[in-house]
């Protein structure tokens, strides 16, 4: 997490992140959102300049973004529409090291956690997230559907994940809100970068098992070294067409 010298959000260009929003409620209803303090979610409102909101949900569609409220490193407001294999209401009450309790090799977080509450109740703070997925939908609530990873399974059956997550302090030294983009696109058009491709490849080859297994990536990891493993007959085929081109005999394999 780093200092976040940029806005704390996505300006709102039209509404279709309502639609989106309220098809995710309509699915998952009051799994995705609790509210103990509906003062700090008007306080929040106001310091952003907005007509004074009570009601996270409505506080939630006023931007793209999911919201979040922490208070003295507790979770007091929530609307994540678009979780990721979690159930944002559970985490109502918690402090920031329980919310983090199920992060696989997580130790250092979890001591850092309350350190990193009085931070981002004084700074903007900033980081990134990202794992790899079987859908493109940007919810990955844990009672989605989604495909299973088969034999069958390429790269172009799989999604790059991205979180942008950001805080803001509401000004009383105490208070953040907590704003998570999620952004989706097909791991098939990271794939034509080598560079991004094997930054990711390295990535997920050195997670340890437990992470591997939180990410739900155990099998998404063989596919993706599958993807880049040699395969003799491309190669000659390849090998081949290049002394073609040359109007030479290949040599001996």
């Amino acid at each position: 997490m780093a200092a976040n010298e940029g806005p704390a959000f996505v300006p709102v260009e039209d509404m279709s992140h309502i639609t989106s929003k309220l098809a995710e409620l309509d699915k998952y209803g009051s799994d995705l959102f609790d509210c103990r303090r509906p003062d700090l979610v008007e306080k929040a409102s106001q310091v952003l300049g907005l007509n004074p909101i009570s009601d996270i949900v409505e506080f939630a569609f006023l931007f793209k973004e999911d919201v979040a409220i922490m208070h003295k490193g507790v979770l007091e407001a929530i609307c994540f529409c678009y979780p990721s294999s979690w159930i944002p209401s559970e985490r109502i009450g918690q402090s920031l090291a329980e919310i983090h309790a199920p992060v696989a090799d997580g130790e250092l977080l979890r001591q850092m956690s309350q350190r990193i509450a009085e931070v981002i109740a004084t700074k903007s703070m900033r980081r990134h997230v990202w794992t790899i997925s079987t859908t493109g939908e940007l919810s990955n609530h844990p009672k989605m559907a989604k495909p299973e990873v088969t034999d069958q399974t390429t790269i172009e059956d799989l999604y790059f994940r991205m979180e942008t997550q950001t805080t803001m302090p509401v000004g009383d030294g105490e208070t953040a809100v907590f704003l998570v983009r999620v952004d989706t696109c097909p791991l098939g058009e990271i794939w034509q970068d080598p560079a991004r491709r094997d930054l990711i490849i390295q990535s997920v080859d050195t997670m340890s098992d437990n992470v591997l297994q939180y990410k739900n990536l155990v099998k998404i990891k063989e596919v993706l070294n599958k993807s880049i493993a040699v395969n003799p007959a491309r190669e000659e085929a390849k090998r081949k067409v290049f002394w073609t081109r040359v109007r030479l005999p290949p040599p001996p394999p």
